[in-house]
């Protein structure tokens, strides 16, 4: 994907007498608290999401909601399920904002908005597509206003891509931005705007050759974002993992010990306020995760893992761990999360 970036920390690695120490371990402890939080309004809304279900997005194929079943489909090799599709659904909402430049026009025309992650589905006319071809734009500024990081370190990225065609020839193209925001806010709580800014048109070029300008324009947008969806979330007070699983910031010396000024090992990694949402799961940690995957894993048995993840280094020298659904998850359907081979129970 195009101008994608996420702020992540593959390259920190575990010492090796850390990870010896771990591979001694004979036992894990989990000491959890689940609280469930559901908004009030939430049976009032499904009832009302049961009503209007198969008539939200009635716009030209493909929609963000055929986008999800396919994605879904790509990650499980299954159908969504009803529930799963009431919930997108729910986050989901008609724009229909346009900007022209010249003889192209660029409209928003739908926005899926979760907890820190947005899919929004772009049209562009006015060219003559060739359907065999990958559209884009050679620059993009992509932010939420105000920022909900609130100037504390984060990060952010997206990318945009063209992912269709419609009846009439326009071509679609789907943007996928994903924030880390460590003060708790929320995308979707009605306090923030999507602000896009995109220049010039091109055709996507592969095997190193550089892409071809077709048109060159801007196009600018404002997008108000919904208040909170009707997605529940699932916090967990307090869970322990074995350290394997995380790193801290420390450089060993010879002896194998910790330099002067540097955080210590633990047996155990920390996690406190982990919640669960319809598009992340999040906590903060005494230490970092070392390449572990999250997996939502579902009462079916279907097991869901992470599209990504990022980081933040709060000012106590802990840090904030976001990782990222491929696709919008009912919550309710959830009946645990792994961290690597760590598995928490939500029952």
């Amino acid at each position: 994907m195009r101008n994608i970036y996420r702020e992540t920390f593959d390259q920190i690695r575990a010492s090796e007498q850390l990870r010896e120490e771990v591979r001694k371990m004979t036992k894990q402890e989990h000491i959890t608290t689940v609280k469930l939080r559901i908004p009030k309004t939430a049976l009032i809304a499904a009832a009302l999401a049961l009503v209007l279900a198969g008539t939200a997005l009635a716009v030209a194929s493909p929609t963000l909601r055929e986008w999800f079943e396919k994605k879904w489909a790509e990650e499980t090799s299954s159908q969504l399920k009803e529930s799963q599709s009431l919930v997108i659904d729910s986050l989901t909402q008609k724009v229909g904002i346009s900007d022209t430049s010249g003889e192209v026009t660029v409209t928003v025309d739908s926005i899926t908005v979760g907890t820190s992650q947005i899919w929004a589905l772009l049209d562009v006319e006015g060219w003559d597509f060739d359907r065999n071809a990958q559209y884009s734009f050679d620059r993009m500024r992509v932010e939420i206003v105000p920022d909900p990081s609130e100037g504390q370190h984060g990060g952010a990225g997206y990318g945009l891509d063209s992912i269709g065609f419609t009846e009439d020839g326009r071509c679609r193209m789907l943007l996928e931005f994903s924030a880390t925001i460590s003060t708790g806010n929320q995308l979707n709580s009605g306090d923030y705007a999507l602000e896009i800014d995109l220049n010039d048109l091109i055709r996507c070029r592969t095997g190193g050759a550089e892409d071809e300008i077709l048109y060159e324009g801007d196009w600018s947008f404002s997008i108000p974002l919904t208040p909170e969806s009707l997605s529940p979330v699932i916090t967990i007070d307090r869970v322990q993992l074995p350290s394997n699983q995380m790193v801290w910031d420390q450089t060993d010396d010879e002896d194998g010990g910790t330099a002067e000024g540097t955080a210590p090992r633990h047996a155990v990694a920390t996690l406190t306020d982990l919640q669960i949402t319809a598009t992340e799961v999040s906590f903060y940690c005494d230490g970092l995760m070392d390449r572990t995957r999250a997996t939502a894993i579902l009462a079916d048995g279907t097991e869901v893992e992470d599209h990504g993840r990022g980081g933040s280094r709060m000012e106590d020298g802990s840090w904030y761990v976001s990782f990222d659904w491929p696709v919008p998850l009912d919550v309710t359907d959830i009946i645990a999360i792994r961290f690597g081979d760590t598995e928490i129970p939500l029952n």
